[in-house]
């Protein structure tokens, strides 16, 4: 299993072959338990946790494409634009993810660093004290 790190690394569509092979894998091992075939029982939890690292990698980036579209400067860039394409890449320097939308011609049109740990006010006592 790769680390998080080169996980971060690998593009979007490696990342769902990996998680592919690794469900089925999944199964594989569930249908060897169930037939009691299966020795070594930590296997299952390994491929449980490769399965849940590759979720939290592409929901990562899903939500840093999200957060990106809510920034003024990102909105108005991408208005104009009918077929767009965004790459997302995790920069370790800045600990946040670099959003870079491009167009058909993969042409970038806009850049943006998206910090997903930054706390969000959810409460009113904490959107009041924003607001003041």
């Amino acid at each position: 299993m790769a680390s998080i790190v080169e996980l971060r690394d690998e593009s979007d569509e490696k990342l769902e072959e990996m998680l592919e092979n690794a469900r089925e894998e999944m199964f594989n091992l569930r249908f060897q338990q169930a037939a009691a075939r299966l020795d070594d029982l930590s296997q299952i939890r390994r491929v449980r946790r490769e399965i849940a690292q590759l979720e939290t990698v592409l929901n990562q980036r899903d939500l840093a494409v999200k957060a990106a579209l809510t920034k003024p400067d990102v909105v108005a860039a991408v208005a104009g634009q009918d077929d767009w394409s965004a790459e997302v890449h995790f920069s370790y320097e800045e600990s946040a993810w670099e959003v870079a939308f491009l167009d058909e011609d993969d042409n970038e049109l806009v850049a943006t660093m998206v910090d997903l740990n930054k706390k969000i006010a959810r409460g009113r006592r904490s959107r009041r004290a924003l607001a003041k």
